[in-house]
């Protein structure tokens, strides 16, 4: 995409002032009477007095300061002439652009307002004047004030950039005022946004089938046709669909203490390896980390190749030593066997990888804070192989593990690859449930048939979908994310600034939420609400960061169609996770800031990044309601239990191995007040919140609708099978997070399983890799009738491609590209399955799939006369895309074999089509797969 670029100049002005500081102000007692209404301000006599307060009144003890404001001329603001200084001079190719100046400050008639000019100048007159930040404007005072007639310009460089959607819109790139360019550039001509967002379904994160699924039926609620339409395509795709699964996974939302506990569950998993990467270190808190790790790692017995990413190193080329230093500290410490260094490459990545195939991935920063830390923290702990390999072969692709530790990670990717993955699969005792529930709620309607079905659903994804989210790949998804939700969406930063949440990005959110009356959640600030900025950087973190939030919120109040979250406040949340949560249904836990860098390298730096992502509902819920617990109310939708549901829930987490274990209800309860009572906030917030509005009663169904939403489960009792949604017998009913799994898994490379009866077993070790050539030998004695006559052409069976897939205990499925195929399979399905039985002493169950054409159904009436017309209607119906030519041989095959009274005979089908047929038909005739191949598609009126 060809990059564009332009040049504006911002039309300034000099103004030159003297700032008085006075140490008391006389008449202060007058205006605090004013400020609290106990005298009124709109008497002349006081607003004189205001007006000499602000401006011109003598007092002794005054000190001076005079000084050079820059104004521009395009909104009338004033600044410090360090923005002169960044005037872009440096030759772009593009065009330039002229702001039109507005009217010069004229100082006869300036009215005296001393706040919007002293603003850029407060650091500095308060420092002069040993005068807190806080209380220097009351005392400030404007002396003097002239303007140059002069006008002159400075210029910015604006880039212009593209969305995956195709809209277009300018952004700063160098040069001064940024933050004039990032509120108004839209307002000038030329500079508008183009083309209107076009939302893609899919992208390049399509959902998992039940995912999806689930999406559709929350979507067509009340329509029994879509409902089906859904149920029959879900069944389908989820025997075909063939993504990697995750093993386990279990969700941490926390503090760093928490986090060290996902981190040493991994450390314990392993059986001599383990790979951590970080980003910082601080010697400071290096005593408790040696703690944990030689907790963790008993008598030398496990290996930690630890790795910093320092992702600040070329700002901070210091912290490269302390971080030297620290790991030094590390592998001197008896009792822990640590290979330390930092990364080749920087890297903002947090992760931990042990040979067992356990991970961790989050947010936090585990070397560089103190354990007792109230920053919000988030992660996710995977057990799968698979997984853990694709993280460890990213980490060396990528460069992040010093040059001393390439030996040891790539010992560690071997291990992982060692062990055969196992595939999971959904199991045909499932499929055939669905398909009842299907068939049941065709005929009954019932709500319950649907709800058990979605239940299903659920189940299948505690085995969600994932895939690692890479560097460069953070924005596209943010922007996929924005385009795909509809019911809500939660995204999760550190920072908030301008690049980041930028207004072509806030404008898409605006779109998205409006046009599906959705709830927006922003998490950011690692730093506590009403806290002082720590430096100049913070500070304007935090400015950029409240007109984000004030221009989100403005949008939202304008057209009160969507909910926008935190409400009324722009204060950091003391939160350092960084996530993205789509509808409840999709979760990306990762280390990137998203919300602060826009998509170029010179804004996000050369530090590599890696995230997590999953389709998993009950995950994306119970994480959403984990960070809920302890974010500010005003980031809390009033009235939303959410966030006491996931601290049940995660109480069932922490006392069960997997999904399906079900612990008694009361012990479930019991441990969640515990640990609500243990905690000052919790407690509070239980008792304003729950205790102080509701009845026991009610509190314990207000719980219980954590059913509905997923979240868990409730049965009456440890044998029952039907999940209620009330607690009513407390000490018999029991809780789980999900059903019993409707997973079983294979060997990826064999394809074998223990269900497989013995026949099919030993068939399939002993052909391995040649089992499809033996099938489509199978087939071709079966159907060897229909052999060409010529020998010229391929037997139908091996023309297009084709797929042999085993399920136990002894299902084949076979599917074909040439849709007309499996009207002769199913024609001659006793020849094919004596064949299996004579060559191989096979008795299996044969499918294959029907195709969309023949499931759609054309019926003929025996009655009905064969006319042009009729014929010619079947015929584009059997066609794939009717507008478009196709080889009618392929057409008339699907045709023929599901409807015998269309066939004309031998040799009759061109001469039809030509003479009886060109009002409906159009006719082409090419040299493939032939000579004078007759090719057809509809007649266009």
């Amino acid at each position: 995409m060809e990059t564009m670029r332009a040049i504006i100049e911002i039309p300034v002005e000099l103004v030159k002032v003297i700032f008085r500081v006075e140490k008391k102000d006389p008449i202060g007692p007058i205006l605090e009477a004013v400020k609290n209404r106990e005298i009124d301000s709109s008497l002349n006599s006081v607003q004189r007095l205001v007006a000499m307060s602000s401006s011109n009144l003598e007092l002794s003890k005054d000190t001076y300061f005079p000084t050079l404001v820059l104004r521009d001329l395009w909104k009338g603001k004033f600044w410090t002439m360090k923005e002169r200084n960044l005037d872009y001079t440096e030759g772009v190719v593009g065009s330039v652009h002229q702001i039109e100046p507005i009217e010069q400050l004229n100082p006869e008639r300036y009215d005296g307002n001393v706040k919007e000019i002293a603003k850029p100048f407060l650091g500095w007159l308060a420092n002069a004047s040993n005068i807190g930040r806080k209380e220097i404007l009351g005392h400030i005072r404007l002396e003097e004030i002239s303007c140059d007639s002069e006008i002159f310009h400075v210029k910015t460089s604006l880039i212009r950039r593209e969305d995956k959607s195709g809209r277009k819109f300018w952004v700063h790139e160098h040069g001064p005022f940024k933050q004039l360019v990032g509120e108004f550039i839209e307002d000038v001509e030329g500079f508008e946004m183009t083309q209107e967002v076009q939302t893609e379904q899919e992208g390049n994160w399509p959902y998992s089938p039940e995912v999806k699924a689930l999406k559709k039926l929350r979507t067509y609620r009340n329509d029994e046709q879509k409902t089906l339409e859904t149920f029959d395509q879900v069944i389908s795709e989820l025997q075909e669909d063939d993504r990697p699964r995750l093993n386990e996974v279990k969700p941490c939302v926390g503090f760093r203490q928490d986090m060290w506990d996902s981190a040493l569950e991994v450390i314990k998993s392993a059986k001599k390896h383990v790979y951590i990467l970080s980003s910082f270190s601080n010697i400071d808190h290096i005593g408790d980390v040696l703690h944990h790790l030689s907790e963790a790692t008993p008598k030398n017995s496990v290996r930690l190749t630890i790795a910093f990413g320092e992702p600040n190193r070329g700002r901070s080329p210091e912290d490269i030593i302390a971080t030297e230093a620290y790991l030094k500290k590390l592998s001197s410490t008896p009792g822990v066997k640590v290979v330390g260094g930092v990364t080749l490459k920087p890297s903002h990545a947090k992760l931990i990888v042990s040979d067992s195939g356990c991970a961790f991935v989050t947010s936090c920063n585990l070397f560089s804070g103190s354990f007792e830390s109230g920053v919000l923290e988030s992660g996710l702990l995977v057990r799968d192989n698979a997984c853990a390999a694709s993280l460890i072969a990213e980490v060396i692709e990528a460069g992040w593990h010093s040059e001393a530790q390439s030996m040891e990670l790539a010992s560690l990717l071997q291990d992982l690859r060692e062990h055969t993955p196992l595939r999971a699969r959904i199991n045909n005792r499932t499929i055939k449930t669905m398909k009842k529930l299907r068939n049941k709620f065709h005929k009954t309607k019932r709500y319950t048939h649907r709800k058990k079905f979605e239940h299903i659903l659920l189940d299948i994804a505690e085995k969600p979908a994932w895939s690692l989210l890479r560097e460069q790949q953070h924005r596209p998804f943010m922007e996929d994310c924005i385009d795909r939700f509809e019911h809500s969406i939660a995204l999760a930063s550190d920072g908030l600034r301008s690049n980041g949440l930028d207004l072509a990005t806030i404008q898409r959110i605006h779109q998205q939420a409006h046009k599906h009356r959705s709830t927006v959640r922003i998490w950011w600030g690692r730093h506590a609400p009403g806290s002082k900025p720590f430096d100049e950087i913070d500070k304007r973190g935090r400015k950029e960061a409240k007109d984000r939030l004030e221009k989100m919120r403005q949008l939202s109040n304008d057209v009160k169609t969507w909910k926008f979250l935190p409400r009324n406040n722009h204060e950091p949340m003391e939160t350092h996770a960084k996530l993205f949560i789509v509808d409840d249904l999709r979760l990306a836990i990762t280390s990137d800031n998203t919300l602060s860098f826009g998509d170029t390298m010179s804004e996000r730096g050369d530090a590599g990044e890696l995230g997590l992502v999953l389709d998993h509902p009950r995950l994306s819920i119970q994480t959403r309601g984990s960070m809920e617990l302890w974010l500010p109310r005003g980031a809390v939708v009033p009235g939303d239990s959410t966030r006491w549901w996931a601290a049940l829930g995660e109480e069932v987490i922490m006392n069960t191995t997997k999904p399906s274990q079900n612990i008694p209800l009361e012990q479930a309860l019991d441990s969640m007040i515990g640990r609500i009572e243990s905690s000052p906030y919790l407690s509070n917030l239980w008792s304003t919140e729950i205790e102080s509005e509701f009845d026991e009663n009610q509190i314990l169904n207000k719980l219980a609708k954590g059913t509905s939403f997923g979240v868990f489960r409730i049965y009456d009792s440890e044998k029952s099978t039907e999940f209620q949604s009330k607690i009513e017998a407390l000490d018999q009913q029991v809780i789980a997070l999900a059903g019993k799994s409707p997973w079983t898994t294979q060997n990826v490379e064999t394809n074998l399983s223990d269900e497989y009866v013995a026949d099919v077993e030993a068939f399939m070790k002993k052909h391995g890799e040649d089992i499809n050539e033996v099938i489509d030998n199978v087939l071709l004695e079966a159907l060897k009738e229909y052999n060409s006559k010529s020998g010229k052409r391929e037997h139908f069976i091996l023309q297009g491609k084709r797929t042999y897939r085993f399920k136990p205990p002894n299902s084949l499925v076979m599917k074909f590209t040439k849709g007309f195929v499996h009207g002769y399979l199913e024609k001659e399905r006793k020849k094919i399955e004596d064949q299996f039985r004579l060559q191989h002493g096979l008795d299996l169950d044969l499918n294959w799939p029907i195709p969309k054409q023949v499931k759609s159904g054309f019926q003929i009436k025996e009655s009905e006369e064969i006319t042009p017309a009729l014929w010619s209607r079947a015929f584009v119906h059997y066609m794939r895309a009717p507008d478009d030519y196709e080889w009618a041989s392929h057409v008339i095959q699907l045709m023929n074999t599901q409807h015998p009274r269309l066939n004309l005979g031998p040799g009759k089908v061109s001469k039809y089509i030509t003479k009886q047929c060109g009002e409906y038909l159009e006719i082409q005739r090419r040299d493939k797969p032939v000579k004078n191949s007759l090719y057809v598609r509809r007649r266009k009126r």
